[in-house]
């Protein structure tokens, strides 16, 4: 299974919005991920479609708000299984 993986410098609860590029009736998904005390996040990809997608992350740390912006594509072949 492919992943997107984020390396941050302190555990982290994100908010991340998956968000399907370049189609007409653009798909959307939010979810909830928790380092749970570790500093890396993994989003599993599967059941997305091939194609080009933008992933927001969205966080607070240190009472800041961050957020983090990423575009992506699945090919194919990623998504056989």
């Amino acid at each position: 299974m492919k992943f997107l993986r984020f390396n941050f410098c302190h555990p982290v609860k994100v908010h991340a919005t998956i968000i399907r590029l370049l189609t007409a009736n653009a798909q959307r998904h939010s979810i909830v991920f928790d380092s749970k005390g570790s500093n890396l996040i993994e989003i599993p990809l599967a059941g997305y479609g091939a194609g080009k997608w933008r992933i927001i992350l969205d966080w607070e740390y240190d009472d800041q708000t961050f957020t983090h912006q990423k575009e992506f594509e699945i090919k194919e072949q990623d998504n056989e299984v």
